[in-house]
């Protein structure tokens, strides 16, 4: 190749590193943004790439293009692991507690595509980052040989960089640069914040009450605290949903009230959004706002007893049923139930639905034969996580008599019923439909639940864990769930009523609006025989 055409490749080589860097840098962090109008205004970093390559000593040149492609890639990765964020929980991605959302992020890639498209996809998405890096490093070094124009070039960058940022108000200076920093305040904010935290865990408002004394209102009774998989505000506020499931909620209210049951309703703040359910699990169980998974990692090491410790001193017996556990969990050290229900012991023998292992309908038949029925027995209290209204919302069964639930593989003939996830997760639209058939089902199984079993003794509170994603929420959605209590106890329902919540399972605008973490010191002074220093009739 003569001098002519080397020439020309390292022209090109110029130009394409320049290209790719300054996508890297351009590049927002959501995809709102991305969706937006583009911005064509050199970033001011990259005038700052060049002229470091530019002044570099020649000995340094190709270990400095190797840390600039390392930054650059950082920030790459950075950005795109926000837009993950940002789009499923609403908030940017935390590089120092984040990492632990691979492991059930896996598990939910895999339950929408399969284990094999899965592994595919992932196989891609490191090839495709590895070769972006092996461009950027042999680029940057290559760049680097062209010392003598690069001071000028950046000097040009510098001033287009410049005058974007007074020309265009949309046109961030040193855009990249703010996001590192943003990151970078988050983290030291979460920490202060988790400092505080670390106040109030001493102040628990259940650890001193005497255990004859501790939640005698709800004594004798039957405590479901029952988690909605992402049953959020949504369903009952825009109306693709609300038209379906308004109608549903009056249906198991009349159902209700022909069974002597009433119904007092209103709404939570939940910690999280989009997933990462266990941070509204450890919040209403500690009444502390465990809204990341640095916080949660905190929590699991303090003393402070959950609430499933203080039913039990006060008398219940206490469970977890957790369908979506497949493995020990490691955190009931903290949580302390007497006896954890997952995947592997809830006798179910039928097929998973993609990644729900089982359908919400057998969940609740294992908990009635397994525990409820039993005679001469504690009262119970527990903690049942429903998953069937879990992405990615397909296959859904319908229901089903409960006389034919049995061991579960009744269910097989629905596993595989329609589009498989990858072909519905094309059309958004689609999704949606899918998304609101699962609530659906979720509450009619908790209704016909009530219905066919309820008793006297039963007290359920059932709420949603999260809004879903911005998917199925739209932009600007609030954190709120909707929070039903289900009892034929008059008292139980007066003491929900003077706290301001709604008669019926529709909350209304004029309900109570808490913070989830509100809901267990509400609970130990309001079924308590003593004074605890909060307001009883507070909303």
């Amino acid at each position: 190749m003569g001098r002519r055409g080397k020439r020309v490749i390292g022209i090109a080589v110029l130009i394409v590193t320049l290209a790719l860097c300054w996508l890297i840098l351009a590049l927002p962090n959501s995809l709102a943004a991305l969706a937006a109008t583009p911005q064509f205004w050199p970033p001011l970093e990259l005038a700052i790439v060049l002229l470091l390559l530019g002044v570099a000593p020649h000995a340094l040149r190709r270990w400095l293009a190797a840390l600039l492609a390392l930054a650059l890639m950082t920030l790459l990765l950075l950005k795109l692991a926000d837009m993950v964020a940002l789009q499923a929980y609403w908030r940017i991605f935390d590089p120092l507690a984040d990492w632990h959302l691979i492991a059930p992020g896996w598990n939910v890639l895999q339950g929408a595509l399969g284990e094999f498209r899965a592994l595919l996809l992932a196989l891609s998405v490191a090839l495709g980052l590895g070769l972006v890096f092996m461009l950027l490093w042999s680029g940057l070094a290559r760049v680097a040989r062209y010392r003598a124009i690069l001071p000028g070039l950046s000097m040009l960058l510098l001033i287009a960089a410049l005058l974007g940022w007074q020309l265009d108000d949309r046109q961030p200076l040193a855009g990249s640069t703010r996001l590192v920093a943003e990151h970078v305040t988050q983290s030291r904010q979460n920490l202060r914040d988790l400092a505080a935290l670390q106040a109030r865990v001493r102040q628990d408002e259940g650890a001193t009450v005497a255990p004859q004394r501790l939640l005698e209102g709800l004594r004798d009774h039957d405590v479901l605290l029952v988690f909605i998989e992402s049953y959020g505000r949504v369903a009952l506020d825009q109306p693709r949903y609300s038209d379906t499931l308004r109608p549903r909620l009056q249906e198991m209210q009349r159902e209700f009230d022909s069974a002597g049951f009433g119904a007092r309703s209103g709404w939570l703040r939940a910690p999280t959004v989009g997933g990462q359910s266990w941070l509204s699990h450890a919040t209403l169980q500690s009444g502390l706002w465990i809204d990341s998974q640095r916080r949660y990692n905190w929590l699991m090491g303090t003393d402070r007893m959950s609430l499933a410790q203080l039913f039990e001193r006060a008398g219940w017996r206490t469970l977890a049923v957790a369908p979506a556990l497949t493995r020990d969990w490691s955190s009931n050290a903290w949580y302390r139930f007497q006896k954890v229900y997952d995947a592997r012991n809830l006798g179910y023998e039928g097929r998973p639905f993609n990644w729900v292992t089982m359908p919400d309908q057998y969940t609740f038949s294992a908990l009635e034969r397994l525990e409820l029925s039993r005679r001469n027995r504690a009262p119970i209290m527990a903690e049942v996580a429903t998953v069937s209204s879990h992405a990615p919302w397909t296959p859904i069964p319908p229901l089903i008599d409960w006389a034919e639930v049995g061991d579960g593989r009744i269910f097989n003939r629905w596993a595989d019923a329609g589009d498989p996830p990858d072909v519905v997760w094309q059309d958004s639209e689609r999704v949606r439909r899918q998304y609101l058939k699962a609530i659906d089902y979720s509450l009619a199984t908790l209704g016909a639940f009530i219905d066919r079993y309820g008793d006297d003794d039963l007290v359920v509170i059932a709420m949603g864990d999260h809004q879903p994603a911005t998917l199925i929420t739209g932009e600007g959605a609030s954190r709120d769930v909707p929070v039903h209590v289900i009892s034929r106890d008059r008292r139980v329902l007066e003491t929900f009523t003077r706290w301001g919540w709604r008669t019926g399972m529709l909350p209304g605008e004029a309900a109570p609006q808490w913070d989830m973490d509100e809901l267990r010191p509400r609970l130990i002074e309001g079924f308590s025989a003593v004074e605890t220093g909060t307001s009883a009739d507070g909303g």
